[in-house]
């Protein structure tokens, strides 16, 4: 596996065996920034990515926690490289095979490769995987949610006169 962070025009970028997986640009802060405005008590992510929702969230006075579950510890490695600092608590593990019996009020996902039909399925998995992680009247929140969720209705939608 290879893991590098190239700064290119003053930003960073996640790549991930010559994938491009994530960009630090000023739509995608603001695109994490949004998310983590809308977390609150103690916060399940899933990837840590370059730590920019991380980053919101321990910034954020209503969360009062955040776990990270990131599946290659090169991330976490390369992000120590490049940022010397990590936020919040992480745990290197799949999260789609985190078993505990911690809840949280909010799940985090930002797992699939980009906000398009063909990342649905990733998406209701993650879903389906954080349900059983939320307290009573916890949040699920994601990158592309709304997105997504309208992809979701629409497929119901089809299915009910198919």
């Amino acid at each position: 596996m290879k893991v590098k962070i190239l700064k290119q025009n003053g930003h960073n970028f996640l790549w991930i065996n010559d994938y491009l997986w994530m960009w630090d640009v000023p739509i995608e802060r603001k695109a994490q920034k949004e998310i983590a405005d809308q977390a609150f008590g103690d916060v399940l992510v899933a990837g840590y990515g370059l730590g920019l929702i991380q980053c919101h969230l321990i910034k954020n006075k209503k969360v009062t926690s955040v776990t990270t579950i990131e599946k290659f510890p090169l991330v976490m490695k390369e992000v120590l490289r490049v940022y010397k600092k990590i936020y919040g608590k992480v745990i290197i593990g799949d999260f789609y095979q985190l078993k505990t019996n911690q809840k949280y009020d909010c799940v985090v996902g930002d797992i699939w490769e980009d906000i398009v039909a063909d990342s649905l399925n990733e998406y209701n998995k993650f879903v389906n995987k954080a349900l059983p992680f939320l307290k009573y009247e916890g949040k699920i929140l994601a990158w592309g949610k709304d997105f997504f969720d309208y992809l979701n209705v629409v497929r119901s939608f089809n299915n009910k006169f198919t």
